[in-house]
């Protein structure tokens, strides 16, 4: 799967998962979190569909909150695992 790919599916399942929980999406936040309104504990459930639908898992270690923040971070910390 290409990065781009990688990228739109990720906004597409933050959309679909701030819209279920009635969050407002900050398209002009810098913070990827904040930019969809999450909360930490809606940080964690969106891991964990992230995880789900590209089969990765997100090690301890590696939930920094530059990975979790940073669009671009969490894109290639994804993009690195399908290869």
């Amino acid at each position: 799967m290409q990065h781009k790919e990688v990228q739109q599916e990720i906004h597409q399942i933050a959309k679909e998962f701030a819209a279920s929980s009635g969050r407002t999406v900050n398209e002009n936040s810098t913070n990827f979190l904040e930019a969809y309104g999450f909360t930490s504990l809606d940080a964690l459930e969106f891991l964990l569909l992230l995880e789900e639908h590209f089969g990765v898992t997100f090690e301890d270690e590696d939930l920094t909150e530059e990975t979790l923040t940073s669009e671009e971070r969490l894109v290639d910390y994804v993009a690195e695992r399908l290869v």
